[in-house]
């Protein structure tokens, strides 16, 4: 019987439960040889295994199947460790843990909150005396200078799957025998066969901070740069056999991800600098294809 990799990497302990595990596969957390991996997806002895969870990575080599929890030990002789070091604190600082008002609040949260029911009253006697103050004078301009902020959906629109054709990403990937395995309108992606042996995605974010994306990428890839096309400011993370580029319009942003198909005993099959060129490629030709 195949074993499932949500049980695999909850029975190694990667994840604390078994649902968590299932969580993270469909969520896109969870890659098989360097492809997103469904919570089904059957793991064989020499297979890679990334999971990306609280802003670290784990890559691991299976060297042994089980789909029943055990000690810290007896899971350490189930894979080979191929993560890279931790983070360091600074980076770690500078990423927040969680959105601010979703959970349980901090303590810090709740004397603001103390405070502010505090002197919710004087706000609200000052907002009446400034409306009075206005309804008074009856002079003054009719408009005020009002700031925006970013909104979803102020950036181009895409076609569906950024307007490339599997004949576009076969060429520019340079992977041959790609075929389109998701198709929806904020996500595609090509795979190569069943083992999603080599892959290239596209993703439409909207509504959703760069920033965020760009502070994961820096905890999880060798190199993290900024990237800009036409004057759109984004960012360029790579590691050995991934390559991806996020590009932001406001609120809204697009990655193109690339992931070289690996030989077993070799690693990935493309150079890093080959990979980012061809993410280069398909993202400017995404781009300035966007209404």
């Amino acid at each position: 019987m195949a074993t499932r990799i949500d049980s695999w990497i909850w029975a190694i302990r990667l994840t604390k439960t078994r649902s968590a595990a299932g969580a993270a596969c469909r969520a896109g957390h969870v890659q098989l040889n360097g492809a997103t991996a469904k919570p089904a997806a059957p793991v064989s002895i020499g297979d890679r295994v990334t999971v990306r969870l609280n802003g670290r990575e784990r890559i691991v080599e299976v060297t042994r199947l089980i789909s029943k929890r055990v000690s810290a030990p007896a899971a350490a002789e189930c894979y080979i460790d191929h993560s890279p070091p931790p983070p360091p604190r600074e980076v770690l600082a500078s990423l927040p843990r969680r959105d601010r008002g979703s959970g349980r609040p901090t303590k810090r949260e709740r004397r603001q909150l103390d405070r502010f029911r505090s002197e919710i009253m004087l706000v609200t006697l000052a907002a009446l005396a400034a409306l009075l103050l206005a309804g008074c004078s009856g002079g003054g301009s009719d408009s005020a200078d009002v700031s925006e902020t970013p909104k979803a959906g102020t950036g181009p629109q895409f076609a569906r799957c950024g307007g490339l054709t599997t004949d576009d990403v076969v060429r520019m990937s340079g992977m041959a025998g790609l075929r389109l395995a998701i198709d929806n309108p904020s996500t595609c992606e090509w795979r190569a066969d069943a083992q999603r042996n080599g892959s290239v995605s596209f993703n439409w974010y909207r509504g959703s901070p760069i920033g965020r994306e760009r502070g994961t990428e820096q905890l999880s890839r060798d190199t993290t740069q900024d990237y800009e096309i036409d004057g759109n400011p984004g960012f360029l993370a790579h590691t050995a056999g991934i390559c991806e580029i996020g590009v932001a319009w406001d609120a809204d942003f697009i990655e193109i991800s690339l992931a070289s198909p690996i030989s077993p005993g070799a690693g990935p099959t493309i150079a890093e600098d080959q990979l980012c060129g061809a993410a280069k490629s398909i993202t400017e030709k995404v781009v300035k294809g966007a209404a």
